[in-house]
């Protein structure tokens, strides 16, 4: 199903098509964000972040005098490392040097605001809010990821498939979300399909150049989160599958003959790139592992297997132990995704089963195929099947199995390609409906992501009856914290000055990048943690997730009221419960 080769002038319309998804995706992803709360683990990746800018700047700063110990200096990097070492550095890097870089400074020196642990210390740009530097890079990783979709499908179905595609691989509630923040899960979705990209064009082109690019961006994705360690095997097979033509020879051949096909079909250069280059770069992105390497890493890889299990709300029960119904990740997956997409890939992957011997019968010796088929459908499954295993910790609900997304997408683009060759048989009245049969495709999930922003965790398509009828189901509307945002503007208003607030769910890293980026008061306080945080308080606040609801009792006991000052809902679904302690009359203690 590959198209022939393209003429130079094709090839550069997209690339430049691609540069333009690209930069596109990631300003939309930049501009929606300013909307969107911090999430209680963005806390812990800006405080990281910072942590991996101070080291790089130090270690610049002592190589510029001639230095050369620093870079094998333990002390140096332990001390900046070693905070938060239970996830890979790349991306926190990342954000930290576009934090060190481009956000503007707001320090402030008045006397009795809270004091910030991110002070002025250095110049910048002075072109982003903190915040917004912090995730710039998650942008730009999604945007490429988009871009690498087009890509894909442009080879596989032509372009107006592609480009149905790679919106729809962006324009997924739950995705878009996760796209915005300061965080591993829409970065590492974007390296694996990146990655998966790289693999595609080694496996079509003799140019060595796609594989040494495979094998460096597999040890990005390493140095991501650790679902890229399930890739190899998923490529490995793939690519066994499709040259498995190699094991079959010649009789007659000589044996130095067979022997070379069989090195060939085994050491493929792709895979010999990965192999070398992958851990080479993963190693080089973390230096905490440049010491002590197998403690630390079997520490590392040890935290992932024994993780712990946190509340999820499934159908009306709360889980935190396994085994967890088989059933939780498809049904998710149908709850959540735009329905149009979901239809969208079921009759793609129909479609593009039909030509299915193209792809899968063993290609002629010397022949290039492009076997995306084959690769897109276990790209699409293969991240469910790895969190439907009972055992398997479920603590973020669909951000697990986010890299099944894009392949997705790309199953349906295959379908709006073949509908575009279904409204005439013309060449040139397919080029001039395709512009319309694309925004048809796309308008649907696009709508669902307006409506779904900024609190894109508790968005449930039309099957669940949106977040109502998924809130009478029993489903989870929301984790990290990320929702106080949305009362902050009454919090703002309304509350004396030093006010201290218990924030429940919200911890400290969060709110200070609230506070630093203006959206909550810098003179408002964290009263702490459990019952004494909030006995401590005197406003309260409680996130609607169902093993929550001893701190609204909580809240309730100490405050001697159950009247709440402010309720944050999503399209009728509270959210958020703001409570304030009442004023004893004069008088009365």
């Amino acid at each position: 199903m590959s198209e022939p080769a393209r003429p130079a002038s094709s090839r550069r319309v997209d690339v430049a098509i691609a540069v333009a998804l690209w930069l596109v995706t990631s300003l939309v992803l930049q501009l929606a964000s300013r909307r969107e709360g911090f999430a209680r683990d963005e806390g812990y990746y800006f405080h990281a972040a910072e942590h991996h800018a101070a080291y790089y700047e130090e270690l610049g700063t002592r190589l510029g005098r001639r230095d050369w110990k620093a870079l094998r200096d333990r002390g140096l990097i332990d001390r900046y490392f070693s905070y938060n070492n239970e996830h890979p550095p790349l991306m926190k890097t990342l954000f930290g040097l576009s934090w060190r870089v481009l956000h503007k400074c707001s320090c402030p020196t008045e006397a009795g605001l809270h004091p910030l642990s991110y002070p002025k210390r250095h110049r910048t740009l002075g072109l982003l809010r903190a915040g917004e530097a912090m995730r710039l890079p998650a942008h730009l990783l999604a945007g490429a990821l988009v871009a690498a979709v087009y890509l894909i499908g442009r080879r596989a179905f032509g372009r107006a498939g592609a480009l149905a595609a790679a919106g729809l691989a962006i324009l997924a509630p739950r995705h878009f979300f996760h796209a915005e923040l300061s965080c591993f899960d829409a970065p590492v979705t974007a390296m694996l399909g990146l990655t998966t990209w790289a693999y595609l064009r080694a496996q079509q082109t003799s140019h060595t150049r796609f594989a040494v690019l495979a094998g460096v961006l597999f040890g990005l994705s390493l140095s991501t989160k650790h679902n890229a360690f399930f890739l190899p095997p998923l490529l490995l097979l793939h690519a066994l599958w499709l040259r498995r033509d190699l094991l079959v020879s010649d009789p007659a051949a000589p044996p130095s003959s067979k022997l070379r096909r069989v090195l060939r079909y085994l050491f493929q250069p792709w895979a010999l790139a990965m192999a070398l280059l992958g851990p080479l770069t993963y190693l080089l992105t973390w230096p905490y592992l440049w010491f002590d390497t197998v403690r630390r890493f079997s520490g590392y890889v040890s935290f992932h297997l024994h993780h712990v299990h946190y509340n999820i709300e499934y159908l009306g029960q709360n889980y935190n132990r396994p085994p967890y119904p088989w059933h939780y990740v498809p049904v998710m997956t149908l709850l959540t995704m735009p329905v149009v997409t979901l239809l969208l890939s079921v009759m793609g992957t129909a479609l593009w089963w039909r030509q299915r011997s193209q792809l899968l019968d063993p290609v002629p010796v010397g022949e290039r195929s492009g076997g995306e088929l084959s690769l897109v459908l276990v790209s699409a499954l293969w991240p469910l099947l790895i969190i439907m295993r009972p055992g398997t910790p479920i603590f973020g609900a669909e951000k697990h199995w986010l890299p099944a997304v894009p392949f997705l997408a790309l199953l349906a683009g295959a379908a709006v390609a073949f509908l575009v060759k279904q409204v005439s048989a013309r060449p040139a009245r397919q080029r001039l409906l395709a512009p319309l049969i694309v925004l048809v495709a796309l308008l649907p999930a696009a709508l669902s992501v307006y409506r779904s922003h900024p609190y894109g965790l508790s968005h449930y398509n039309v099957l669940a009856g949106g977040p109502v009828g998924a809130a009478s189901l029993g489903m989870n509307r929301q984790f990290w914290g990320y929702s106080v945002r949305g009362v902050m503007p009454f919090l703002n208003q309304s509350l004396a000055p030093s006010t201290p607030v218990y924030f429940h769910d919200a911890n400290w890293f969060q709110l200070q990048m609230s506070q630093l980026d203006g959206f909550l008061r810098r003179d408002i306080a964290d009263s702490g943690m459990e019952e004494p945080g909030v006995r401590g308080s005197r406003a309260a606040l409680v996130l609607h997730e169902k093993h929550f609801n001893k701190y609204e009792y909580w809240i309730w006991d100490a405050y001697g009221t159950t009247k709440p000052s402010a309720v944050l809902t999503h399209l009728g679904v509270p959210l958020c419960t703001v409570y304030e302690r009442p004023i004893p009359p004069r008088g009365n203690p």
